[in-house]
């Protein structure tokens, strides 16, 4: 009877071990993560101090450490609609896939003619399905 209770505390302690438990414990396994149809798109407004909204000329999105150019690729006519409304794309769910789990540092600038008149810092996380603002001001204020 002894030998049958140890067996079986045996069976259930090998069954429970996992192959991967020098895996972070914090960072969660997206597998089985069930995720909306929401596709997510960041946005920052520039605007100035009185609260005019400020079209740019063109606008930049970098990641701070590689300096890779993340600016999202938008039409003439949604960059119109950009400039007319203050609002520029910043990041979005397409990245979501490759930097899962992770924390990127992004700069967003903004320019008239070709001088830059705003820049801003973001801290962006992504999780198992979406982006998110982690550290950072939406709305730019120009001087």
């Amino acid at each position: 009877m002894k030998k049958l209770l140890l067996l079986s505390f045996l069976f259930l302690f090998l069954v429970n071990c996992k192959d991967n438990d020098d895996v972070n414990p914090d960072a969660m396994d997206c597998t089985e993560v069930a995720c909306t149809e929401i596709f997510i798109s960041l946005m920052v407004t520039v605007k100035d101090k009185d609260g005019v909204l400020i079209p740019l000329d063109r606008f930049e999105v970098i990641d701070r450490k590689t300096s890779e150019d993340l600016t999202p690729r938008i039409t003439f006519d949604d960059f119109q609609m950009a400039r007319q409304s203050g609002q520029y794309p910043l990041y979005d769910d397409s990245f979501v896939s490759e930097y899962q789990n992770t924390k990127r540092t992004i700069l967003f600038r903004g320019f008239i003619n070709e001088d830059k008149i705003a820049e801003a810092e973001y801290i962006i996380e992504t999780d198992c399905c979406h982006v998110s603002i982690a550290l950072g001001d939406t709305t730019i204020t120009i001087n």
